[in-house]
C-alpha cells in the first residue's frame, strides 16, 4: 500500500485513516520534518549515526507520506502487526519498529502543532475562562474502588460488568 495509489480514492483514504487528504495534507510536512530532524542524528533502532543518511528508494516506506500513511492506517484499523506488515510488504518485526518510532515522533509532531489534548487541569481552567462556548469531550476513567463501605456506595452503581 503507497500513498501515491491511495491518494486517488478519497472515501478509501478517509475510512483507512481517520483522515480526509486536506487534513493529511495539512499534517504531512510537519511530520516530514520529525522524521527529518530524528534520521539525521539516529538510526531506526534509535542509535546515533555514524555516518550520514542518504535517501533510498529500495526501502518498504521510501517516503515520509508513506510512513505517515503506515502508522496512521494502524493507529485507525489496529490490525495484527502479522497483517499490517504484510499490507505493506515487510516482517512483522520491521512494522513493530516503525510502529513504536513513527508514533512517538507523530506525537512529537502533534504537541508542536498544539493538537495534543490538555492534561493540565489548571490550563484547561484558564482556556475555559477566556472562551465563551466551550464544549468538552470526556472519557470516563476506572477508578480505585474504596475500602469504606459508606464511599462504596456513593462509586458502584450497583450493576455487574460482564
Amino acid at each position: 500500500m503507497q500513498y501515491d495509489k491511495i491518494k486517488k480514492r478519497p472515501v478509501q483514504f478517509l475510512s483507512i485513516t481517520g483522515l480526509n487528504l486536506e487534513d493529511f495534507n495539512y499534517l504531512l510536512p510537519h511530520f516530514k520534518t520529525e522524521w527529518e530532524e530524528y534520521n539525521d542524528y539516529f538510526t531506526l533502532e534509535g542509535k546515533p549515526r555514524q555516518r550520514r543518511t542518504f535517501a533510498r528508494t529500495d526501502t518498504v516506506l521510501p517516503k515520509a507520506c508513506d510512513k505517515l500513511l503506515f502508522l496512521l492506517v494502524y493507529l485507525k484499523t489496529n490490525p495484527l502487526q502479522e497483517h499490517h506488515a504484510a499490507s505493506f510488504g515487510m516482517t512483522q518485526s520491521q512494522a513493530n519498529l516503525l510502529i513504536h518510532l513513527l508514533s512517538g515522533l507523530l506525537r512529537k509532531t502533534l504537541k508542536r502543532l498544539g493538537e495534543l489534548p490538555e492534561r493540565n487541569e489548571f490550563r484547561v481552567m484558564h482556556i475555559i475562562k477566556s472562551c465563551q462556548d466551550v464544549l468538552i469531550d470526556g472519557v470516563e476513567r476506572p477508578i480505585q474502588r474504596p475500602q469504606a463501605s459508606d464511599l462504596q456506595t456513593a462509586c458502584y452503581s450497583g450493576k455487574k460488568n460482564s
